[in-house]
């Protein structure tokens, strides 16, 4: 209607209105890209999202991702938000392996040093790669059936590493790696952490490798089903590892009760998590994100057990990608960043 006057204290609110309309609609919609399902990754996720909807108002919904895809979503804009390693981030901003020549500038932190995930490398007790090392298994190019995770994962990653570092291969291409093991006998079966559990209880496959937050559903699942030996990485490739900035820990004892010599720790590889952003991200948004996270933190810590050490004041370092200003805000105003 033209011609018509509206009070100024009637007009205020109409826009007070519309802006915070205009506000919720830009905090929908929220993706949040996990690991697969079945991981540690994909239920931690979920549990941040109900967080966030619960105490910020946001809506985010999670998808199954992966380690080494997670910053190409991100990058792409195709995702908000994102589980990252820190090794694989900074690679990914380099444009170096396995991103090369695909630089990703955009990348950002809003919190670090929280979900450690350690390699799983188990085989069944009943066979004879029970009584061998990885070393074994992978430099003797052993015909073994071993179920490992869909490209694109940090597992994967981290296994293609452990095949060059064993010599399967020594091109740029890593096809030749997985060529070399299978044309000596090995068969790789590929899938969701659920599935590699059944493949592995249904004697379809001999072992498998995953790299998830301990204790692992999939590997408890899988040890419920079969006897199973994990098996630890050698000093020799722990400090290969640490090479490219993946970390030396431990499977601690009793973490899997079923598993053959279960009260003994077994030495393995370990990457701390990063949650991701992109730097197109609103500072605002950012700083809600990691002001949400960081003022619930006993929530946070009751959401699944690789998060009950997770400490606030430490949440800004070893990232592996740039702090985003939002965060590093938040980081500021509390004091733990000077």
């Amino acid at each position: 209607m033209t011609g018509v006057r509206w009070p100024a204290a009637v007009l205020g609110g109409v826009l007070m209105l519309l802006a915070h309309a205009a506000s919720a609609c830009a905090q929908q919609g929220l993706t949040w890209t996990a690991g697969a399902v079945g991981g540690g990754w994909y239920a931690i996720s979920g549990g941040l999202a109900d967080l966030m909807r619960d105490k910020a108002g946001l809506t985010i919904k999670v998808i199954p991702g992966g380690g080494a895809q997670n910053a190409v979503l991100i990058q792409k804009g195709e995702a908000e938000i994102g589980m990252g390693l820190p090794p694989l981030l900074q690679a990914a901003v380099n444009g170096e392996d396995p991103y090369r020549g695909q630089k990703m500038p955009d990348l950002r932190g809003l919190a670090g040093n929280m979900i450690l995930n350690t390699v799983h490398f188990y085989v069944a007790a009943d066979t004879v790669f029970a009584s061998m090392s990885v070393e074994e298994i992978v430099r003797g190019k052993k015909p073994i059936r071993l179920a490992i995770p869909r490209p694109g994962t940090s597992d994967v990653w981290l296994f293609e590493k452990v095949m060059r570092f064993y010599g399967l291969c020594a091109g740029a291409r890593v096809e030749d790696c997985y060529r070399a093991w299978q044309g000596a006998g090995a068969k790789f079966v590929r899938g969701s952490y659920a599935d590699l559990a059944h493949a592995f209880k249904d004697r379809n496959v001999d072992g498998a490798l995953m790299f998830l937050a301990v204790p692992a559903d999939a590997v408890t699942e899988s040890s419920q089903g079969r006897a199973l030996k994990l098996l630890p990485f050698s000093d020799s490739l722990l400090e290969h590892l640490a090479e490219l900035g993946v970390g030396k820990g431990t499977i601690p004892a009793g973490s899997y009760p079923k598993a053959v010599s279960a009260n003994e720790p077994v030495t393995s590889a370990t990457m701390g998590t990063t949650v991701t952003v992109s730097a197109k991200m609103a500072d605002d948004l950012a700083y809600t994100l990691t002001q949400t996270l960081n003022d619930n933190v006993e929530r946070v810590r009751k959401i699944h057990v690789t998060l009950a050490d997770y400490d606030p004041a430490l949440g800004y370092l070893h990232l592996g990608v740039p702090l985003h200003p939002g965060a590093e805000r938040y980081y500021r105003e509390k004091g733990y960043l000077k």
